[in-house]
């Protein structure tokens, strides 16, 4: 099963690894971003980031897609991690439902962001993203420091 869906520009990292493991169960992590899923080094390092008991799978939205289905129907736990909004949309626009809320963790300032909350900074085209999400029926969630504050994008969005 699915136990935890997560936006996160870092993807695996000491947060997403030790702080969420000590609130949803996780035998497994699932990666999903384009450019990782080619990357056999990067693989390795992010791979090298998680808990030696939890296995990481990499994937492309094709493959994902895929996998997510047989993670939702699997006895094991899975965290899901989408780079970004936009991927996470990709997924939507290409058929996959998310079942549980997704959270948006920390998204970096960039040149072209606007800074939304501490450690998250969206594009246009990001925050036009989570507003696909949401009305498409995906649950979204800001907590960018894994603190379990998830609070709803349409509140951030408003302000």
């Amino acid at each position: 099963m699915i136990s935890y869906c997560r936006m996160e520009a870092k993807l695996i990292h000491g947060q997403t690894t030790t702080v969420l493991q000590n609130h949803y169960k996780c035998d497994g992590i699932i990666v999903i971003d384009e450019i990782l899923a080619r990357d056999s080094v990067m693989k390795k390092v992010f791979a090298a980031a998680a808990p030696a008991s939890v296995k990481t799978y990499f994937f492309d939205e094709e493959k994902g897609i895929e996998q997510l289905k047989k993670a939702e129907d699997s006895e094991r736990n899975y965290f899901v991690i989408l780079r970004n909004p936009l991927t996470t949309a990709s997924l939507v626009r290409k058929g996959y439902r998310f079942k549980l809320p997704v959270t948006c963790g920390q998204q970096f300032n960039r040149e072209n962001s606007v800074s939304i909350m501490q450690g998250v900074g969206l594009t246009e085209e990001e925050m036009v993203a989570m507003d696909f999400l949401v009305a498409q029926g995906v649950e979204v969630v800001m907590d960018p420091s894994c603190k379990l504050e998830n609070i709803p994008w349409q509140e951030i969005r408003n302000k």
